[in-house]
């Protein structure tokens, strides 16, 4: 260590690029990330087709039929779609997006939840019946949520993303998004503060935690060596 340090600025850099070739493993060339979402979008359907097997909402077929019902459904499809993109493309250097271009999924999932707003309200009901039947759709969404949450992260990781909490944010907003389109379909209850306690509240909790949890876990996407070799004092003064 301290011989590191006593060296000349050029002699530090080449003790520093040895030490990294010496660190270096193979990496595989990462797909395009049009086609690592299409990946993931065959995965959410799949996700689907398990909600399928359990019953789509008994109305389905007359709802897909009303403009206010589809418009909302594709609302929530872009906003997913699009987060997902944006995430998968900010993970490969030199292709990020600007830092605005989160504001396209955010403000799509918006106009969705604002269509809510048009719905009736229930009325007077009692709060134990509100928690139970709006719980149920919370843990589903989430239940929907965690494998395409897993592989989007993981695909994710094996790029660079740079913003860590930024990429956990489009992550997590992707999956819990496309989450809550599937539950749209699924749950025949058309009410607006059900839709926005147990729907669209999982949507916001879950992307915070995902921002935390990828802070913690794409963070250290470097390995950490090259990091702790800056905290030595090991860098070199010279570029």
């Amino acid at each position: 260590m301290a011989d590191t340090i006593s060296m000349p600025p050029s002699a530090r850099t080449r003790a520093l690029i040895r030490r990294l070739q010496a660190d270096a493993v193979p990496v595989g060339r990462l797909w395009p990330p049009v086609v690592r979402l299409g990946l993931w979008l065959v995965l959410v359907a799949a996700v689907g087709g398990t909600l399928g097997l359990s019953g789509f909402r008994p109305d389905l077929g007359t709802q897909l039929r009303d403009p206010a019902f589809l418009f909302d459904i594709v609302l929530l499809t872009l906003a997913g779609v699009a987060a997902a993109l944006i995430a998968l493309r900010d993970a490969v250097p030199g292709r990020g997006a600007s830092r605005f271009a989160a504001l396209v999924p955010l403000g799509l999932a918006l106009a969705a939840a604002g269509l809510w707003g048009r719905l009736p309200l229930q009325g007077e009901v009692a709060v134990r019946h509100f928690i139970a039947t709006g719980l149920p759709c919370a843990t589903r969404t989430f239940v929907l949520a965690a494998l395409p949450w897993c592989t989007l992260l993981i695909a994710v990781r094996r790029g660079a993303p740079l913003e860590p909490a930024n990429a956990g944010v489009l992550i997590g907003g992707a999956a819990l998004v496309m989450a809550s389109l599937l539950m749209r379909l699924a749950c025949p209850l058309d009410e607006r503060l059900h839709l926005l306690v147990w729907h669209g509240l999982p949507v916001v909790g879950g992307t915070l935690l995902s921002a935390g949890a990828s802070l913690a876990w794409l963070g250290h996407w470097r390995g950490g060596r090259q990091v702790s070799v800056a905290t030595r004092g090991e860098w070199p003064a010279d570029s």
